[in-house]
């Protein structure tokens, strides 16, 4: 079997670390898998680090015939594409004519948004084998639909717990001059309002009004939160001297690792890979009760769930945290909560579906 995993994400995102994940395990299990994507972006970068060959969609905005052809002739060379974005997937949709031997299409979708009736009645419904839900959320949509219920599975996202492991080291805070006995915040996002950062940064400040201290850090990462725009918000608030943005990191474990608290407000996920990376490092987590994330965590019995878009619901989970800081329970339900997402098993449940394909 040869696979193809596909995605146009130019940026780093939780769907295109999954992109990688996929092609890298699935290698590891001896099935090549490779990646399709543009030239130039973290992702191509990461995937010739790992040694997983690396083909390219058009460098374009607009989709041409002859780009068609020229894309139809690479996924000949594949029995199974996996487009892991929409825009990935209308190209490879587009292309699927022009190939000589014919993929099984296979399309994972990430977001619980509305469906249009084009893409219903086009891209989801013809050359589309499955549809691969990452929550239940979305399972539970999609399969409700007539023209394509049939064709839906839920595999959630995973999670490489080797990487993020509780026995990792860690030099993060000497790094970015946060003392050892210092409280430490964590959010991992790109910057946008989807991820509730004009949520988290208000509450944040009134957070430490509250609580008085001046030994309390927010780490803000992720594409972004180093930015004008950012830079201007967490000024307005008069909070600089307290919130740290680092922007992209590769080295999120390590950040996760010298982290107290991870905090996650966003207004709405698919299964929030973010957040199941802390939870896998065993940290005390305040996140959004939304999405994807609905299906795992639980109340305190394995983090802290908030509402959504709520400021002041967001302050009373960050208290709550500050009094639970010393809850192993807590902490250890967490990182069991996240072996259930262990991408080596969501690896193997992919494969299984694209052996029922082609068999089918």
């Amino acid at each position: 079997m040869k696979v193809l995993q596909a995605t146009t994400a130019r940026g780093w995102s939780g769907g295109t670390e999954q992109c990688l994940l996929l092609a890298k395990y699935m290698n590891r299990l001896g099935v090549k898998a490779d990646i399709l994507c543009f030239r130039g972006t973290e992702l191509e970068k990461r995937a010739k680090d790992l040694g997983i060959g690396v083909r390219y969609f058009p460098n374009t905005k607009k989709f041409s015939f002859s780009e068609a052809e020229r894309l139809g002739e690479i996924l000949s060379e594949y029995n199974v594409v996996n487009t892991h974005i929409s825009k990935a997937h209308w190209f490879v949709w587009s292309a699927i004519p022009f190939a000589g031997k014919r993929p099984k299409l296979v399309y994972t979708r990430r977001v619980p948004y509305p469906i249009s009736k084009v893409s219903l009645l086009t891209k989801y419904n013809l050359f589309t084998e499955k549809i691969i839900a990452v929550s239940p959320e979305i399972y539970e949509e999609l399969s409700r639909i007539p023209l394509i219920g049939r064709k839906v599975r839920y595999i959630p996202s995973g999670v490489e717990l080797e990487k993020f492991s509780p026995q990792i080291e860690s030099s993060v805070r000497e790094e970015i001059g946060v003392p050892e006995g210092a409280l430490l915040f964590t959010n991992v996002g790109n910057f946008s309002e989807v991820k509730g950062h004009h949520v988290l940064l208000p509450a944040f400040k009134k957070f430490l009004e509250i609580t008085g201290r001046r030994d309390i850090y927010l780490l803000l990462v992720g594409r972004d939160t180093d930015s004008e725009k950012a830079g201007e918000f967490i000024e307005k608030l008069s909070i600089s001297e307290r919130v740290i943005p680092l922007g992209f990191r590769r080295d999120v474990p390590q950040i996760l690792k010298a982290t107290d608290i991870f905090v996650f407000p966003s207004l709405n996920e698919g299964i929030a890979g973010s957040l199941l990376q802390a939870m896998a490092m065993e940290k005390l987590v305040v996140a959004s009760y939304v999405g994807g994330i609905k299906s795992y965590l639980k109340h305190l019995e394995n983090g802290i769930a908030v509402e959504p878009g709520s400021a002041s619901s967001l302050i009373e989970g960050l208290l709550l945290a500050l009094r639970n800081l010393k809850n192993e329970r807590l902490k250890r339900e967490a990182r069991k909560t996240a072996q259930k997402f262990d991408i080596k098993r969501v690896t193997e449940k992919t494969l299984e579906l694209y052996e029922e394909i082609l068999n089918g």
